[in-house]
């Protein structure tokens, strides 16, 4: 695959995400990842954003501060 910004190839990575909600802020670690070799953008597959997607909705409503969960080792 290759980056829409600027034409580089991708490469498989493990980054982390950073959900800053109004009242929390949900930090994802070690979730897999497609990085530009070149200018660093991050892409994230349709199935991992689902699954990151579902944790921030289902921590926001229970997290009033910091958050910081491991996505391998999160429930499904």
């Amino acid at each position: 695959m290759r980056c829409i910004e600027c034409g580089h190839d991708l490469i498989k990575k493990e980054k982390t995400y950073v959900a800053n909600l109004d009242n929390c802020v949900i930090v994802i670690k070690n979730v897999p990842a497609l990085v530009c070799e070149h200018c660093k953008e991050v892409y994230y597959t349709d199935d991992v954003f689902e699954k990151i997607e579902t944790t921030v909705n289902k921590l926001k409503n229970i997290i009033n501060d910091v958050a910081i969960i491991d996505y391998n080792k999160q429930a499904a």
